[in-house]
């Protein structure tokens, strides 16, 4: 097939106040029509760089220095900016990571898209405005917006996160464009969000046979919507091929180091596969290839030359060791796909739920019953002057969870189902509206402030964004510290921050640095130092990997579970990552608008969902193996999550489920047991669900 975007060579640099900086090197892929390219490496290695390049909308200190770019055979390098910006739109569109601020918040959808569809008008043509609005309309429509005709006048505050997205991509496929590059459009959307978009995507390129780039980090979303994959490592591509041949024999090092540290691809090990390391710096580049610094397979000649590129099984690779005049084959190579990238022991166990169900203790050190946490929505402005009153937000609305002591207990769910809000008002963080929260056998939900410092020595929380919870004006030392400052305790500060900083895997040098001087990775963890400071007994972590890369992900897991082990603790994990949850979770409660639906062991919840809600959720899991995408029934939920100002009558879940009925609209299910220990479903037809998630085989 004729490739529409070829790209030959490309390398592009940044001028900045250290001098010039070659950000990518050599880069050479192809797309043909109705083709999904996808392009994965952590952050830093270049994906968003190339995403900017193919539409020239490089940063003005980054110029393209080398190569071609070649869209439909014409170069978009030697192109000015008045051919370029015809060329935008019509004939190559993109997706960008936030909606929100790709579009414009002070103009409705349909100014931007009207505005957009006459910007894409030939010259001389003259299509009325009603015509433009019908067009947008429709292509609303085709991306799946409710009421499109109505909706098109709002502005993009009013829509959700997974609308805003739809909405970008109908304006991105508005005037057909031969290619699509999408950066990262599904890596802030919940699970069930991310599979609508995907099989959106999926869709829309076998409708109207665009070409699409498709950039993320998430190596499950590749391997169920790709067609090839490139992978891409400091600047270089370092493998590239078809889906299938490189998910399931991949060649370089660093493609098996990310496969590896995937959770779905370590199910049933004690502890995930991390990569040593980061990537380098632009700025510090190490000679020879660039990911030996991290390699435990590299040898000299990885240090100090240059790998060229191999054809092998049809994937091109970046790696000496695959190179065809060497006369032997460096030792340690011959059964690479038996190493260990991390260095860690290969520790097999039994799915969670067996052996560690039965020696788990029984004491329950957190109980909620009948527990409500509920927000007044405030009128203001006009509304006020019309006497109109404001609405109740029931973010949590009667839950009744138990937490056994050195357990980790999951909350899952989509935005807005009350997940953050539970674990905020355990904590009295938030001022419970009824129900009681007990804690050690003390029940405090209505204990004074004053009453409650005391207690926060033994119960913490890590925030889900780490920079933001940590002060920008004082330094790390400083912020571990701050809790025994709080607390009056005297301690030896340089050994006690030491000894925090070592426990979270931190060198002691990182205690003199600032919140702007630390990666995400180091930022998670310097919350965990501080929150373990005062040795608490309940730790609550609000999406502790989110948005971090796959094997940083990794190594903060691994974190998690040495240190339950080490110090005893009792976790309460809040994440929509359900991949995390498999490895790290003992139990799971599943939650949707402010009440638990479903709550049982970990291995079971997984394989026999027995709630329609999770059944969905389980079959939206994204796992990084091809052969998975014609073998599982996925279940795509029609809409989104309701709002908690106004939940649906009945079972708050049934205008989404396939399975209900009258009753469902009119009567609320109770969380009941299901005749297996620990097992509780809200559901009045648990019986039809089925579906699960398949259990990977040790890798």
């Amino acid at each position: 097939m004729t490739p529409i975007l070829q790209v030959e060579s490309l390398e592009i640099k940044y001028h900045t106040r250290e001098g010039i900086l070659t950000a990518i090197r050599d880069t050479s892929f192809e797309v043909a029509k109705g083709q999904i390219l996808g392009v994965v490496g952590e952050s830093g290695c270049g994906k968003s760089t190339v995403a900017s390049a193919l539409m020239r909308l490089l940063p003005p200190n980054g110029e393209i220095t080398g190569g071609r770019i070649l869209l439909r055979g014409q170069d978009l390098c030697r192109l000015g900016e008045d051919a370029l910006r015809r060329l935008r739109g019509k004939e190559m569109s993109m997706i960008f990571q936030d909606a929100m601020t790709s579009l414009n918040p002070v103009f409705s959808v349909e100014e931007q898209m009207v505005d957009a569809l006459r910007a894409q008008q030939s010259d001389g043509a003259s299509i009325g405005r009603k015509a433009l609005r019908e067009q947008a309309v429709e292509m609303l429509a085709r991306v799946g917006i409710p009421d499109p005709a109505r909706q098109i006048r709002e502005y993009p505050h009013q829509f959700s996160g997974g609308m805003r997205q739809r909405i970008m991509i109908a304006i991105a496929l508005m005037a057909n464009p031969a290619l699509l590059v999408a950066d990262e459009p599904t890596s802030a959307l919940d699970v069930t969000l991310e599979a609508q978009i995907i099989n959106l995507i999926r869709g829309l390129r076998d409708e109207l046979g665009t070409a699409i780039v498709y950039i993320t980090h998430d190596l499950g979303v590749v391997a169920q919507l790709c067609d090839r994959v490139v992978v891409m490592y400091a600047g270089n591509i370092v493998e590239s091929g078809g889906i299938f041949d490189v998910f399931e024999k991949p060649q370089h090092p660093y493609t098996k180091a990310l496969l590896r540290s995937h959770p779905a691809s370590s199910l049933r090990r004690k502890w995930l596969r991390t990569i040593p390391g980061r990537v380098p710096s632009l700025r510090d580049l190490p000679p020879g290839c660039k990911f030996a610094t991290r390699c435990e397979l590299a040898t000299e000649i990885c240090h100090t030359v240059e790998p060229r590129y191999i054809q092998v099984n049809g994937q091109r690779v970046l790696c000496h060791a695959l190179r065809p005049d060497w006369d032997t084959v460096p030792e340690g190579w011959q059964d690479a796909e038996a190493v260990q990238i991390s260095g860690q022991r290969s520790e097999q166990r039994k799915p969670a739920g067996e052996d560690e169900a039965r020696s788990r203790p029984q004491e329950i050190v957190v109980e909620t019953q009948e527990l409500r946490t509920h927000f007044r929505d405030h009128v203001g402005g006009l509304g006020q002057i019309l006497g109109q009153r404001g609405g109740v937000v029931r973010a949590v609305d009667g839950v009744d969870i138990q937490v056994r002591r050195g357990e980790t207990l999951a909350l899952v769910g989509e935005s807005g189902s009350g997940k953050t809000t539970l674990g905020r008002t355990i904590l009295r963080l938030e001022a419970p509206a009824g129900g009681k929260v007990v804690v050690e056998g003390q029940d405090i939900t209505l204990f004074p402030e004053a009453r409650i410092r005391p207690l926060r020595k033994d119960m913490q929380m890590i925030f889900q964004f780490p920079i933001a919870s940590l002060s920008p004006r004082m330094k790390v030392s400083s912020l571990i510290l701050e809790p025994f400052r709080i607390h009056g305790i005297e301690v030896d500060a340089d050994r006690k921050v030491d000894e925090l900083l070592e426990m979270v895997g931190l060198s002691s040098e990182q205690a003199d640095k600032y919140r702007h001087q630390l990666s995400g990775g180091q930022a998670r963890r310097v919350g965990f130092a501080r929150a373990l400071a005062l040795h608490p007994d309940i730790l609550v972590a609000d999406e502790p990997t989110a948005g971090l890369d796959v094997s940083v992900a990794a190594g903060v897991l691994n974190l998690l579970k040495r240190l339950r082990q080490e110090l005893d603790l009792t976790y309460i994990v809040i994440t929509h990552n359900l991949n995390e949850i498999r490895f790290i979770a003992d139990r799971v409660a599943v939650m949707y608008l402010g009440k638990v639906v479903e709550l049982a062991e970990t291995e079971t919840l997984f394989t026999r969902p027995k709630h329609p809600y999770t059944e969905a959720l389980m079959s939206a899991i994204s796992i990084p193996d091809p052969r998975m995408r014609d073998k599982r029934k996925q279940i795509v939920l029609k809409g989104e999550i309701p709002s908690p100002r106004n939940p649906p009558p009945g079972c708050h879940f049934h205008p989404r489920c396939r399975y209900a009925e009258e009753r469902c609209s009119e009567a609320v299910p109770a969380l009941s047991p299901m005749g297996e220990t620990d097992r509780l479903t809200a559901c009045f037809f648990p019986e039809r669900v089925s579906g699960g998630v398949p259990i990977a085989a040790d890798d």
